[in-house]
């Protein structure tokens, strides 16, 4: 379970930083922001615990 929560922390934040990287070359900054938020999230889910 440890392992799987590991896994699923870092594919949040790959996904935010994705998401922003790619808003902020399309130039939809609310996306990117997003996207941002969600690798935050990500972030503070690992030191949550």
């Amino acid at each position: 379970m440890r392992n799987q929560r590991r896994i699923g922390e870092a594919i949040t934040i790959a996904t935010g930083i994705g998401i922003a990287i790619g808003s902020f070359s399309l130039g939809i900054m609310f996306l990117a922001y997003g996207g941002l938020a969600i690798a935050g999230l990500g972030v503070f889910s690992i030191f949550w615990r």
